[in-house]
């Protein structure tokens, strides 16, 4: 067998198909972008077909009836280390009375990162699984313990995106529902970590500080994309903090733009109203336009600025995980079509623009400075049309405007 997928873009890079063979013929590697795929030793290849029988990219959902909330984690420590309304958390830190909770962890060391997921036993370790990480996480590593906790009669809670979800499912089918209970993320797209490791990198140098935590978004700033990065100064002991936004960071605008995913993600089949995990959690972004009734300053019960969550409740294991863990969980019932509005990724995969290639290209060619040095020069242009915008008449701005296009 020469290849697990016939297309790259059938291929989401969760690694099961590794964990499968029993030849140990295939290895996760890097390709020239920095993205993971299997790799089969033909030498070692009996063709056995276990590795496709395995995935499950383009396995069919069964349809569900959705129930969706606005939903926020009424424990207050819990809801302000979270992105958003802290559901994952608020969930997790009950079931772990009962089970297992198997979720991603972010470790930074002198010039990488390891973005995988781990499994917890305790309330302590939680907050090791908090908060965003926009960029791939190595699956593959937690599937044998997974195994033997569930073999050993624990019950587990797992968290990823929903192509994720669908690989864990596709691995313990007999234990959906009695003792696996999956929660899928409303995911945008993944770069790769290698990508990631390389911006943390030139960051590091260039802010001359040894990272110890990076959160995309943080709860300093209110409920929003403004992120920080925390570590101490290379040439002291003094911790430094340094605010992450689009607006200054090269690799948080390009991931938002959808322009640095996979190649799996413009195609993603997950990318739709019908889930695959148990439950779905995300924003509730538009809140205030859908339920403004919700908000505290008109009588309702959610601060906007410490975040609210959206809550899909996509089967009847779903309903039977959020009555029993969910006594920190306060909701109420919302459309799904308002959070599907800004939520695009209910409705479709992501879609990137002509530079999605111009930017792989360079990297390829010249690393992570290659996608800097794009950067620059958009900023570049961006700050020229604003600083014109502000000083030159309407109608000649118009035709400015249609040069620098």
């Amino acid at each position: 067998m020469e290849k697990v997928y016939s297309d790259r873009a059938h291929c989401c890079g969760c690694g099961v198909c590794s964990t499968v063979c029993l030849q140990k013929a295939i290895t996760m590697e890097c390709d020239n972008y920095g993205f993971i795929y299997p790799q089969i030793d033909k030498e070692k290849c009996i063709d056995c077909g276990a590795c496709k029988k395995i995935c499950a990219f383009y396995s069919q959902n069964e349809k569900n009836e959705l129930k969706c909330y606005a939903a926020v984690n009424i424990d207050e420590e819990e809801l302000m280390k979270s992105t958003s309304g802290g559901i994952f958390s608020g969930i997790a830190s009950m079931f772990l009375n009962d089970g297992v909770v198997c979720g991603v962890k972010a470790s930074f060391n002198e010039n990488t990162v390891d973005v995988r997921h781990i499994l917890i036993n305790n309330e302590s370790q939680l907050k090791e699984l908090q908060g965003s990480k926009y960029v791939q996480s190595y699956m593959w590593h937690c599937i044998n313990d997974m195994r033997k906790a569930l073999n050993s009669g624990k019950k587990v809670l797992f968290s990823g995106t929903p192509c994720q979800v669908a690989s864990i499912k596709s691995c313990f089918k007999t234990y959906l529902g009695t003792q696996l209970f999956t929660i899928d993320i409303i995911c945008h797209g993944v770069p790769s970590q290698k990508l990631f490791s390389e911006y943390i990198k030139k960051f590091q140098k260039e802010k001359k500080i040894q990272i110890e935590k990076f959160d995309f978004r943080n709860k300093q700033y209110s409920w929003g994309l403004d992120g920080l990065a925390i570590g101490k100064e290379l040439d002291g002991q003094e911790r430094k903090k340094i605010k992450i936004s689009p607006q200054n960071s090269s690799y948080y605008r390009f991931f938002l733009n959808a322009e640095i995913y996979r190649e799996s993600c413009y195609h993603c089949p997950y990318a739709c109203k019908n889930r695959v995990g148990d439950i779905t959690i995300g924003d509730y972004w538009g809140v205030d336009k859908f339920d403004p009734q919700l908000l505290h300053e008109n009588g309702g019960e959610f601060e906007k600025n410490k975040g609210i969550s959206c809550l899909l409740i996509n089967t009847q294991a779903g309903e039977e995980l959020v009555h029993k863990y969910g006594n920190k969980i306060k909701s109420f019932p919302i459309k799904i079509e308002n959070v599907m509005e800004i939520n695009t990724q209910l409705r479709e995969p992501a879609q990137h623009s002509r530079l999605r290639k111009k930017l792989m290209e360079a990297y390829k060619k010249n690393g992570y400075s290659g996608i800097e040095k794009i950067y620059k020069k958009i900023s570049f242009i961006v700050n020229i049309k604003m600083q014109m915008k502000r000083i030159i008449p309407e109608k000649i701005w118009n035709i400015a405007k249609s040069i620098l296009k």
